[in-house]
């Protein structure tokens, strides 16, 4: 029982940590408008909310329940974001986002290790183009012409900020995860020093 409180609690904060990175830069960016659903700014809550969570269930409970995680995310981010936009625009920027995260999160905790300083950036770049793929595959499948070369531009440092608020805020999460778990205390009850 204890290890499953400590796992919630461990879940609970990376993904507060998440959202909130996401959110100062979307404030930055957008200033409140960002509390605004109708604005786009809100998907500085709405995406760093559900990347938050999915980054956090990796961390802690590992892939193959992270792909239920990102599933079940997708299907609650859908259910509300279509009750104001296209359903088709609600499933592609729902399941489009959430479910490439779960390689991201891969990439992120595995891959990217020997580059733990610079990981939030790859996650930044990742959010951006996955943020003009999907443009581009809303464009297509909507309408016959592309949107201008500003809309790409716009949703590339959209999503190049969300990533970058997400990721430096589960970074700053697991800095204190570790820095308070049970394996940051050494034989004399002492912080361990790398």
């Amino acid at each position: 029982m204890k290890r499953y409180v400590e796992q919630v609690a461990r879940l609970a904060l990376l993904t507060l940590s998440g959202v909130i990175g996401s959110i100062v830069v979307g404030v930055m960016v957008y200033g409140g408008e960002v509390f605004n659903t109708w604005h786009v700014g809100f998907s500085f809550i709405s995406y760093g909310l559900s990347g938050a969570f999915i980054f956090a269930f990796y961390h802690v409970r590992g892939l193959s329940e992270t792909i239920t995680a990102a599933a079940v995310t997708s299907t609650a981010q859908f259910a509300i974001a279509s009750t104001w936009i296209t359903a088709l625009n609600a499933a592609v920027w729902s399941f489009g986002v959430n479910l490439p995260l779960i390689l991201v999160a891969f990439i992120f905790e595995r891959k990217l290790a020997a580059f733990h300083r610079y990981k939030f950036a790859v996650v930044a770049l990742l959010y951006g183009v996955m943020f003009v793929v999907l443009t581009l595959f809303v464009s297509l499948l909507g309408s016959s012409q592309l949107p201008p070369a500003v809309v790409f531009r716009q949703n590339f440092l959209d999503g190049l900020l969300i990533g970058l608020g997400l990721a430096l805020g589960i970074e700053a999460g697991e800095a204190l995860v570790h820095s308070i778990g049970p394996h940051s205390i050494g034989r004399h009850g002492v912080g361990k020093h790398a």
